[in-house]
């Protein structure tokens, strides 16, 4: 029986995470943070060994580095993610809470061993210790603080990885947790090293690597990830990095490396040979190991490997017996995979251990749980990766290790991944773009941002249902008012409004030859400053149509316009634009009604276009009307973040007015390189970007999209994808053909893939509450069960969901 007070390592501090061991070495302390899972692609994990590799060459004699990986066991409290203040909200956190999960947190600590003069150095003066050292301790420490800046230089600059140093209270407190076997209660407990590990109520076990011959003959430093179901994409992995993450215990993974000496390794080495030839002829064994060992020094030499000498070992602990029991057989398994063997010690040996992987107290380690090793060896039996962090701001989505959820910002306000926020998303039928597009929708319109969905389909219907107070839902059939009104002046007649209408006005009259006059444009303009110096009093197509009408010699005369057709044909304009006068086929399309009350004050507007997608006309139309309430929605506040969504838009990608030869995509182009450059954002929902007709329009749209969001698809589309993008990362295509759906686990979910441009990119989880999956239908029997129900009760769409859950017992 140990007491835990006896195994701490801390002596006494010397500034930050530096301090004084027991022992009498100088250790320090820092905290790191890797790359979240399956960001590392072949090419970065190389080449993070190899840097890591270079750096630790640099550490003096009798020096350790100590990376500790600490995995614990903890249960989500919804809390830090939501505030419970809406219906699906609450359902989320009801749905999460308590779910396991494991939190990471990797220290790295560099000990000095040897000085021999620090302690009585520091006792007779702690503030200038160093200069009391004799000359050689003083020399060694100069050695060794070089060494460990130029190490954690490295590290900092490796790729999604961070390093702080820790201070003294963070550096007690993990000493602390570490020796008690992290209790949670700040408890202090006793240590029992007997057939098994106890501390306190807890039981554990220790799984060391302690001899060269614990290792097969050859290893890979880096290997093929199987932990995702099977895609058609390769991710790579350290040998080792099934003990993290993948690893569903608490446990720490200790990676221990000893540098003795380069040189004397190698002298030793060459010694060792000599000896086994000497008696080569004893017996065959020493024969073979003689000629082992030359193949071993020539190797060294041609690959001008450094010599070390390391231990790992993994610790695994739980206080209920039966989960123990399963993990210590998870790691048996993992071990026996790779054909590694290993010591579980118990009594002396389990006692040297676990002391010896206290931070600061690896010099306790025995010498016989270090074996000989080539550095880059050594290096690339760790761990790599993190778990996912949050990002300050953004939405929420579930990561792909456990599930809970992860906020990721899409907006970047900040600009620190991408310069604009516009976005494509993309997705077979039936892989998610629906569910994908609603959730972000929802949880913007939580966040106070405005947004206008342009949709082919009612996909978002009963989401506009459950929050009647903020939201508008116009199905918009050609035969009612639309009640949106561009003539409405909010801020006055601004030069981008005059261009707006004169766009407008000139779509309506529908001509061609007319809208590529530039002297028919000037001519309209004029026309337009006209109308509104007449200080109209209820400013509409149809009032400026009859201003025109009854006024255009007065007008023409006033703006110095030819009376001539080549710059303003009257009789065309008339004729024309009388179909949007009362009687006229499109009198609805700028008849005014109270609509445009309802519009004011609403945080989302769905426009519901289903009905009239065969007039390809009247789409464009819409589509210019649309985009004045985009104007003063999004674009009139600058303080306020708004989107504009194109739902199924291949459908209507390919639509033109033969007429006028406007066409859905050229004003679609538009809106991508407008709201670009604006503090608003587009995201069009299609299925492949081979749906996109080719020209420059699709090109501008793909040049003006920072966001590019990818749902499970056919390995023709992920294709399609990396030829319109231009995808050069490697990293970036393998993790976008990893994504899958499962929707047949005990917790389903869709996959997407999100890159942002070519900085960053990340694959995410939605998984749905049952409130949540039905409140996200957009078709089908409960989607027609919903909506009736609503109809003919007239019960909140809340009461809906939870009355039809009531009815299914809680099934979906």
């Amino acid at each position: 029986m140990i007491k835990s007070a006896e195994i701490y390592s801390f002596h006494a501090s010397l500034s930050g995470g530096m301090f004084i061991t027991k022992g009498g070495a100088i250790t320090q302390c820092f905290k790191m943070e890797n790359p979240p899972p399956y960001l590392l692609d072949e090419n970065r994990l190389i080449l993070r060994q190899c840097e890591i590799e270079r750096a630790l060459r640099f550490m003096p004699e009798n020096s350790y580095y100590h990376k500790q990986d600490v995995y614990l066991k903890r249960y989500y409290k919804p809390g830090q993610h939501f505030k419970g203040e809406t219906f699906l909200e609450r359902a989320e956190m009801e749905h999460l809470n308590n779910r396991l999960y494991l939190e990471h947190t990797c220290f790295i600590c560099f000990t000095l061993n040897g000085l021999e003069s620090l302690t009585a150095a520091y006792e007779k003066n702690p503030l200038s210790y160093s200069n009391s050292l004799v000359g050689r301790d003083k020399n060694r420490l100069a050695e060794f603080l070089d060494a460990v800046e130029g190490v954690v230089t490295v590290l900092r600059n490796l790729y999604s990885t961070s390093i702080i140093e820790l201070t003294e209270e963070e550096v007690k407190k993990h000493i602390t947790d570490y020796v008690n076997g992290f209790p949670g209660d700040n408890g202090l407990y006793d240590v029992y090293c007997g057939e098994h590990l106890s501390i306190g109520e807890a039981r554990g076990a220790f799984f060391a690597l302690c001899d060269e011959y614990s290792l097969p003959n050859s290893i890979p430093s880096i290997v093929e990830d199987n932990s995702l179901p099977q895609a058609n994409a390769s991710l790579h992995i350290a040998p080792f990095e099934v003990f993290g993450l993948n690893l569903r215990a608490n446990h720490v993974f200790n990676q221990i490396i000893y540098f003795s000496g380069h040189q004397k390794m190698k002298d030793s080495l060459q010694n060792s040979i000599d000896e086994h030839k000497r008696n080569r002829y004893w017996a065959k064994e020493i024969e073979f190991k003689a000629k082992q060992l030359e193949e071993l020094q020539q190797e060294i030499i041609f690959s001008d490997a450094f010599l070390c000498k390391a231990h790992f070992s993994l610790q695994v602990w739980d206080k209920e017996l039966e989960v123990l029991e399963k993990a210590k057989d998870r790691i048996r398994e993992l071990f026996k995979l790779q054909s590694i063997s290993y010591y579980q010690p118990s009594y002396e040996g389990l006692e040297n251990i676990f002391i010896g992987s206290v931070i600061g107290r690896e010099n306790k380690l025995a010498a016989s749980y270090f074996f000989p090793i080539e550095l880059g060896t050594a290096v690339c039996l760790g761990v790599n990766n993190s778990t996912y962090k949050d990002d300050e701001d953004g939405l929420l989505f579930n990561d792909r290790l456990f599930q809970i959820p992860i906020r990721v910002d899409l907006w970047d306000e900040k600009k620190v991944r991408i310069p604009a926020r516009n976005s494509l998303k993309i997705a077979s039928t039936g892989a998610g773009k629906s569910v994908g597009g609603l959730s972000d929708v929802a949880q913007e319109l939580q966040q106070g941002y405005r947004n206008v969905v342009v949709e082919f389909g009612r996909v978002f219907y009963i989401l506009t249902k459950l929050y009647p107070e903020k939201t508008l839902h116009i199905d918009y059939d050609g035969n009612s008012p639309l009640g949106i009104n561009p003539f409405l002046l909010k801020e006055g007649l601004t030069p981008d409004k005059i261009s707006m209408l004169t766009a407008f006005v000139l779509k309506l009259w529908r001509s061609k030859e007319i809208i590529e006059d530039t002297k028919q444009y000037i001519s309209v303009t004029k026309i337009i400053q006209d109308y509104y110096e007449s200080s109209p009093q209820a400013p509409s197509f149809p009032d400026f149509y009859s201003y025109v009408k009854d006024n255009y010699r007065e007008i023409i005369t006033r703006r110095e316009i030819e009376d001539d057709p080549d710059y303003f044909n009257l009789k065309s304009f008339i004729h024309i634009c009388s179909v949007y006068m009362p009687g006229g086929i499109y009198e609805n399309v700028c008849k005014v009604n109270s609509n445009e009350d309802l519009v004011t004050g609403k945080d989302l507007i769905v426009f519901e276009l289903t009905k009239i997608k065969k007039d390809p006309f009247l789409v464009t139309i819409l589509l210019t009307i649309i985009y004045d309430v985009v104007e003063n929605k999004i674009l009139s506040d600058r303080s306020i973040r708004g989107k504009l969504y194109l739902d199924e838009y291949a459908e209507t990608a390919t639509i033109k007015d033969n007429f006028s030869g406007e066409d859905v995509h050229s004003t679609v182009a538009f809106f991508y390189q407008k709201l670009r450059k604006e503090n608003g954002a587009i995201c069009a929902i299609i299925q492949s970007p081979a749906q996109l007709p080719a020209g420059h329009f699709t090109d501008g749209i793909i040049a003006n999209t920072q966001l590019l969001m990818v749902h499970p698809t056919t390995e023709t589309v992920y294709n399609d994808i990396v030829t319109k993008f231009q995808i050069t990362n490697k990293a970036h295509i393998e993790l976008m053909k990893s994504i899958r759906n499962d929707f047949s686990c005990e917790k389903p979910y869709s996959e997407m893939f999100i890159r942002f441009q070519d900085h960053y990119a990340v694959v995410v989880r939605l998984e749905l509450s049952k409130p949540r999956f039905l409140a996200f239908q957009s078709d089908g029997k409960i989607w027609k069960y919903l909506t009736d129900y609503q109809d003919v009760t007239g019960y909140t769409m809340e009461r809906a969901i939870e009355d039809y859950l009531k009815s299914n017992n809680n099934q979906l």
